[in-house]
C-alpha cells in the first residue's frame, strides 16, 4: 500500500505541459513557461536527481493536504561536451531554475554506493553542482535515504524504480511517456519531503533535528526516524 504522502497527493496536471528546457552551451537555460506554472498560490518543493547526463528536477505546489503537480523535466548537456562543461551547465541551469520558481524546500535522495567507482565520481561531481547551486540561491536542502524515498511514494522502501515511476505518473495523473526517469526521481524526491512536512509540521521534533543537523535527514536518530514512522533496517 502506499504511504500517507502519496495517498494524500491529489492527482492534476499542470496548466500547460513544462518541457526540459533549452540549453546553451554556454548553461543558459530558458525554461519557457516555468513562471506561468508556478505562479499559483501554495509552497514550491523542488525535487532533483543529480547525473552528469541528466539532472531530473520536480516542482510541487502544497496547498494543505493538497499537493499538484507544478513543472517536471530534466536538464540535459550534450554528451559529447567535456565533464566539466556538462557541470557548468547543470549548476547555471539550476540557478535560472531556481531564479524563477523560488521554491521554498530542495529534496535530494542522498549519496549511496556505487560498484562502478567512476561512475560514482561523475555522478557526485554532478551532485556537487547541482547543491551548490541549491545552496548559493538560499535554499534549505533536505537529504533523504532512497529508502525513505521510495516508501514515501509506494510504500516498499525497497521498491524498484520503474514502480516508483509507476506511482509518480498514478499521483499526478501522468502517462509514462510524459516522465522522464529522472524527472520522476526528481518528484519522488520532492514527494517525500512534502510527506515529512505533513508528519512533522514545520516545529515538529525530527523536522528541528534535521534543521539541527544540516537539513540532513541521514543524519537523524533511531528515535527521529521512528518519530516519523519508520522501521530502522540494520545492515547485515
Amino acid at each position: 500500500m502506499p504511504s500517507e504522502s502519496a495517498m494524500s497527493a491529489q492527482a492534476a496536471r499542470p496548466s500547460r505541459s513544462v518541457r526540459s528546457p533549452a540549453i546553451s552551451r554556454s548553461g543558459g537555460a530558458d525554461f519557457g513557461d516555468l513562471d506561468q506554472a508556478t505562479a499559483r498560490p501554495g509552497e514550491l518543493i523542488l525535487g532533483l536527481d543529480p547525473g552528469s547526463l541528466h539532472t531530473g528536477y520536480g516542482l510541487i505546489r502544497c496547498v494543505g493536504e493538497t499537493t499538484t503537480l507544478a513543472a517536471s523535466g530534466r536538464i540535459s548537456p550534450a554528451a559529447e561536451l567535456p565533464l566539466p562543461d556538462r557541470l557548468v551547465i547543470i549548476h547555471r541551469a539550476l540557478l535560472d531554475l531556481i531564479g524563477q520558481a523560488r521554491p521554498s524546500a530542495c529534496a535530494v535522495e542522498d549519496v549511496f554506493t556505487w560498484k562502478n567507482p567512476r561512475s560514482a565520481l561523475k555522478l557526485a561531481q554532478a551532485r556537487g553542482a547541482a547543491v551548490l547551486a541549491v545552496a548559493l540561491s538560499g535554499v534549505p536542502i533536505f537529504e533523504y535515504p532512497p529508502t525513505l524515498v521510495k516508501n514515501a511514494v509506494t510504500g516498499n522502501g525497497r521498491a524498484e524504480k520503474s514502480q516508483v515511476a509507476f506511482m509518480v505518473g498514478h499521483i499526478f495523473n501522468l502517462a509514462p511517456e510524459e516522465l522522464s526517469p529522472d524527472a520522476s526521481d526528481a518528484l519522488a524526491a520532492a514527494l517525500c519531503h512534502a510527506g515529512q512536512r505533513r508528519l512533522t509540521g514545520l516545529s515538529g521534533s525530527a523536522s528541528a533535528a534535521a534543521r539541527n543537523r544540516g537539513g540532513s535527514w541521514r543524519k537523524l536518530s533511531p528515535k527521529d526516524l521512528a518519530a516519523l514512522g519508520y522501521q530502522v533496517e540494520k545492515s547485515t
